[in-house]
């Protein structure tokens, strides 16, 4: 993971007592233009250590889509895939530590808790091999994504040092992420200017027109 210098708003407090809050986080490209969809996330450092998260994180295909295209959540907590179209779907992630492979019928769900290891992992359906979609794993629950605006707030409650994460599976860098290390409460908001190319959203359209049987 490569550091980066970036250009920081801070607000310092008076009291040296642990304060809880949100850390605002606002991502733009070289153009200023405002980047969404990004995953935010703080890994706390010096040995300090948070709970599990026990959020879920929906994952849904619909009109053989993944939706959303991109999912964040901790390592040892749950995701939930649910089919919301009226056809059989083969979900699969094909390589690592955390690779997967099971059917869900139209309407159905599949509850998934034994990811093994924090990472990317690469999701498309056997049947429909248009999808794609991807699920970032982080070991800590202070995570998020940017919205249209490029920005995020993620609650932070114990005083301390975090390695600010940014990453994105189409950011055209290695390991598709840059970072940095903030001082809460010290810091509370930063505006990061990302310079590296993004590349595009695959199109999870069928290129053909085709449509599947409906058993299928």
């Amino acid at each position: 993971m490569r550091f980066f210098c970036f250009t920081s708003l801070f607000f310092f407090f008076s009291s040296c007592h642990v304060m809880a809050g949100n850390f605002k986080v606002t991502l733009v490209d070289s153009n200023n233009d405002p980047l969404p969809d990004m995953v935010v996330y703080f890994q706390p450092l010096d040995g300090m250590v948070l709970p599990v998260s026990n959020k879920t994180v929906e994952i849904g295909q619909l009109d053989r889509a993944f939706t959303p295209y991109i999912n964040v959540m901790q390592l040892g907590s749950s995701a939930n895939f649910q089919n919301k179209d009226d056809i059989t779907h083969h979900i699969y992630s094909p390589v690592g530590e955390n690779k997967f492979s099971f059917k869900i019928r139209a309407g159905q769900s599949q509850r998934k808790d034994d990811f093994q290891q924090s990472g990317e992992v690469a999701m498309g359906c056997n049947i429909h091999d248009w999808m794609s979609g991807y699920l970032y794993i982080v070991d800590t629950p202070l995570f998020g994504k940017t919205d249209a605006q490029g920005r995020v707030s993620i609650a932070i409650e114990q005083q301390g040092k975090y390695q600010l994460v940014v990453w994105h599976p189409h950011l055209e860098i290695e390991n598709h992420s840059v970072s940095q290390q903030v001082q809460w409460p010290e810091s509370t908001q930063v505006m990061i200017k990302i310079p590296h190319k993004m590349g595009k959203n695959s199109e999870q359209k069928n290129e053909e027109d085709f449509d599947f049987l409906s058993d299928y």
